[in-house]
């Protein structure tokens, strides 16, 4: 893997506030990192806050599919406490 390739998968880019016209991915990514650790319902939540038009199961959806991407690449810890996984942001 080259430097750059290191470089871009140590860490998140965050947004430094929410934008309903961004993409999902920083959504999640700003959301995520407004909590710090999270289950997926607890950032559908939070999003459901931020966006209250879009119903609860496509924020999950879109959630489950950002984090499953973002883990894959290394960007986010996952945790089980109580039954439940918990994600948080890796050096954010």
């Amino acid at each position: 893997m080259s430097n750059s390739n290191q470089t871009f998968f140590s860490a998140c880019h965050v947004p430094n506030q929410y934008n309903k016209v961004t993409c999902t991915q920083d959504k999640v990514i700003y959301t995520l990192s407004q909590l710090k650790h999270a289950t997926v319902a607890d950032i559908a939540f939070k999003l459901k806050e931020y966006e209250p038009a879009v119903n609860t199961f496509t924020h999950e959806k879109n959630t489950i599919e950002v984090l499953d991407y973002l883990f894959a690449r290394g960007l986010v810890k996952i945790s089980k406490q109580n039954g439940q996984l918990n994600y948080n942001l890796v050096n954010a």
